[in-house]
């Protein structure tokens, strides 16, 4: 698969179903930080006390009808309305046009636009470090101004 396509499948949401799967099964977090929040007493061990309050949100957002079990119809759903709020994501980020598809060169000028916000130094290249100021920048500003990007 050529880079463009891996970047088209990456964006249209194929990627996104393994995580928003994860999202509703109990996991080890794997980041430090997702570490840290998860780690209730910071003694640097987490325990199953700690992650069922979170395992426990999570159930009661897919229990829909509140009869103490999730079902595979609730799963589906949820899926659904992710997968359905990724497509409007994606849509309105690349579709620069609005003509309900993307075509290769909206999505090179997506792909531009992502370089050019991260280039700090202006090379026409992005660092692990550019990138991550980038995120934690896009992270502090509110969500209505960052939908505008």
């Amino acid at each position: 698969m050529n880079r463009l396509a891996c970047i088209l499948a990456l964006l249209s949401g194929v990627a996104i179903l393994p995580a928003t799967t994860l999202a509703m099964e109990p996991y080890l977090p794997g980041s430090p930080r997702a570490f840290s929040k998860a780690d209730a007493d910071s003694d640097g061990k987490i325990t199953a006390q700690e992650l069922a309050p979170r395992v426990e949100r999570r159930f009661a957002r897919l229990d829909v009808d509140k009869d103490g079990q999730v079902s595979s119809a609730e799963i589906d759903a949820m899926l659904d309305a992710a997968l359905e709020r990724r497509r409007v994501r994606i849509m309105d980020r690349l579709d620069a046009d609005k003509n309900g598809q993307i075509s290769r060169a909206e999505l090179e000028a997506a792909i531009e636009r992502l370089i050019l916000a991260a280039d700090d130094d202006k090379d026409g290249a992005v660092s692990t470090e550019e990138v991550r100021r980038h995120r934690l920048a896009k992270r502090a500003k509110p969500a209505t101004e960052e939908s505008s990007n």
